[in-house]
């Protein structure tokens, strides 16, 4: 619980920490975008993600100028960076599964349970900043039922003042949880996409035989790394292992 606090305080205070500064140029890249000069505004936006500052909307962007670029496995890249930041980009989501459809190479996922697609949904409905500020509110709220509990003279604003700190207490809780789960999300991320034609091999081992091959754009998950190889696994369930220089690890 400890974490799950720090984490949310830390958020909100963070929120809008280079929003200022960084207007002008925000403005300069939307500028030569809308005049279709992506290569231009991609220069500004770089330079933007390379002064320290990440956004959902950032991410959305860079990936919409690579899109424009004909680029498709680095716009899948920064659409997929701008969904680890904001899961409930409607945008990012439609425009991502359109540049997957234009890969060379399309992995259908294994069915998830019932239970991990509701946990998903439900992470995915809001932001992990939403998140963190809803359950914020809800802690005020605590605190506010707390002191009409014990501050006024009325029974009756007595009561409801309790019943006010149960309740927010109860969706404190819940909100919590998934603010912290969803910036865990985040911070654990192991995912990467390939950005080099490859051949997968079965062991990380020189003499390994090949076992299957990826195309770039392709997402997959990597688990462990020996030999300058990384032990993939895609979201059809098949597992190999493949050279750490040709995919780019999406947490970084």
């Amino acid at each position: 619980m400890k974490k799950i606090l720090v984490y949310i305080l830390f958020s909100v205070t963070s929120l809008n920490l280079f929003s200022g500064n960084l207007q002008p140029m925000v403005d300069s890249a939307q500028d030569l975008y809308m005049q279709s000069r992506y290569s231009e505004a991609l220069t500004w936006y770089d330079s933007i993600n390379n002064m320290g500052y990440s956004s959902s909307d950032l991410y959305y962007n860079m990936a919409n100028c690579y899109f424009r670029m004909n680029d498709v496995p680095n716009s899948v890249y920064y659409y997929e960076k701008s969904l680890m930041l904001d899961p409930s980009n409607k945008d990012a989501v439609y425009n991502l599964a359109i540049a997957n459809q234009m890969l060379k190479q399309n992995i259908e996922p294994v069915q998830n349970s019932f239970s991990d697609r509701v946990n998903t949904s439900i992470m995915t409905f809001m932001s992990t900043d939403a998140w963190a500020i809803t359950s914020l509110i809800f802690f005020i709220f605590i605190l506010g039922g707390i002191a009409m509990y014990l501050f006024l003279n009325p029974i009756v604003l007595r009561k409801i003042g309790f019943s006010v700190a149960v309740v927010a207490l109860v969706f404190f809780v819940f909100t919590a949880i998934y603010a912290y789960k969803s910036s865990k999300l985040i911070t654990e991320n192991k995912y990467a996409v390939v950005f080099e034609q490859s051949m997968v091999k079965t062991s990380p081992n020189a003499d390994a035989v090949n076992s299957f091959e990826l195309y770039e754009g392709v997402k997959v998950m990597v688990s462990d790394s020996a030999n300058g190889k990384y032990n993939i696994r895609l979201a059809d369930g098949k597992e190999g292992w493949i050279d750490i220089n040709n995919v780019k690890i999406l947490a970084k």
